[in-house]
């Protein structure tokens, strides 16, 4: 899944933001050995899918690259959607147009399976890189490396919760006595957003889902287990009370801030990039930010973001100019170029600064939010799961039908999609 507009993600331990004056600053290519080399006359394609307004610091960083390596880095987009299929078009015909990619992390299984990437074990990954953020192997094998996580945080609307007498829950027993508090407050209209908008380039309803179910100690592959199960029965409740706003049924990453900018949503998690969005028209100041709320197993915040690979058959000049690419993009210099310019955080630990006071309780929200990370399975099936997800929230959250005849149905249909692609049902872990 994509998160187009996903500009403030953070989630390395000694994370911090690089205020915007440093202009990136830092050290140069040295922090990167593999950003230096003469490349004079190579051109290579690097395909990102940003926002419009993210292009020009990730074309900063294209250009310092240029400059010191004598390489010409061409900007493309591609979605994550759309990237399988073109990579099997360009790797059978040896004929390649892109030459490195950024991919969202839950989209790597498909890229593997078809054989589309090259193995990128013998690549030096940096110390400073947080261990939790180095893409997982597939068989033994690194076929991708680090470049941008993301979390989702949550948005408090301080003045409404002040007036409803209430304070950011922080366990689902409490986010249920706040939601029916602001209701109550807001004349029994329902004043919470949960992002349950299917959209097939981001799909926020798998990643709402898969953090309610795996804080109540259920698995999003199996969905009628006894965890999804509770899970499940308790949104349904909520649902039935009102206590959610019904545009929860298009929330998704950008509607979700508008949600909060105007009040539909009092509660709401999101993207941090939300942070900048409500700074732009000058009423962060108007929110508190933190990690959320804990279900009775455990806290659970999807971890997501995009990692790097190289297609199968980039090879010579091209490839070495990739990979020299690929870590200039994870050097620190590029990372705090990214944070100052993007607010997007480093995946290192040494990208350090002072952080912003506006900001300071996003990134420690965010950090929060990373103690208690959970990676989505990288399953060749996984619209398939979204897709039950989907059905588990018309069928039992809204529609109210019996949880348990909803879920085993969503359950029967995740089995037949992971049988029908020739998966491992369940998977081994």
């Amino acid at each position: 899944m994509r998160y187009r507009w996903k500009a403030v993600f953070a989630i390395a331990a000694c994370l911090a933001l690089v205020a915007a004056a440093c202009g990136g600053g830092g050290e140069k290519a040295a922090t990167s050995p593999g950003a230096t080399g003469n490349f004079q006359g190579v051109t290579i394609t690097f395909s990102d899918s940003v926002a419009e307004s993210e292009t020009a610091a990730v074309q900063e960083i294209l250009g310092k690259f240029e400059s010191e390596t004598g390489a010409k880095v061409n900007l493309t987009t591609v979605t994550a959607q759309d990237l399988p299929q073109k990579l099997q078009v360009e790797v059978s015909s040896n004929s390649h147009t892109i030459h490195l990619f950024a991919q969202d992390n839950l989209a790597l299984a498909t890229l593997v399976d078809k054989d589309l990437v090259e193995d990128l074990s013998d690549v030096q990954i940096p110390s400073e890189v947080q261990p939790a953020l180095i893409p997982d192997k597939f068989d033994g094998k690194q076929y991708f490396l680090p470049y941008r996580p993301n979390v989702r945080v949550t948005y408090v609307n301080k003045d409404r919760f002040s007036a409803a007498g209430v304070s950011p829950p922080k366990t689902v027993d409490e986010y249920k006595t706040v939601a029916e508090k602001l209701k109550a407050a807001a004349g029994g209209q329902g004043k919470v957003t949960v992002s349950f908008a299917d959209q097939p380039d981001t799909g926020p309803l798998g990643v709402t889902m898969s953090e309610w179910i795996v804080s109540f100690g259920g698995d999003p592959l199996i969905m009628n287990d006894n965890g999804s199960v509770q899970a499940i029965t308790f949104l349904q409740g909520l649902w039935k009370e009102g206590v959610f706003a019904k545009e929860s049924l298009k929330a998704k990453f950008d509607t979700e801030v508008n949600y909060l900018q105007g009040e539909t949503s009092w509660l709401a998690t999101n993207w941090p990039f939300t942070t900048a969005e409500l700074d732009k028209t000058g009423i962060l100041d108007k929110f508190d930010v933190y990690e959320g709320w804990a279900g009775p197993a455990r806290a659970a915040h999807v971890i997501g973001g995009e990692v790097l690979g190289i297609p199968k058959g980039v090879t010579g000049k091209e490839k070495d100019a990739a990979l020299a690419l690929a870590q200039f993009l994870v050097s620190k210099e590029a990372q705090q170029t990214l944070v100052a310019k993007n607010s997007w955080p480093s995946v290192r630990t040494d990208a350090l600064a002072e952080v912003p006071s506006n900001q300071k309780s996003t990134f420690d929200a965010i950090q929060a939010a990373l103690k208690n990370g959970w990676y989505r399975p990288n399953v060749v099936y996984w619209s398939d799961v979204e897709s039950a997800m989907d059905d588990v929230i018309h069928n039992a959250i809204v529609g109210g039908q019996d949880v348990k005849t909803v879920l085993d149905a969503a359950h029967d249909k995740i089995a037949a999609a992971a049988q029908s692609k020739g998966a491992q049902y369940p998977p081994t872990s």
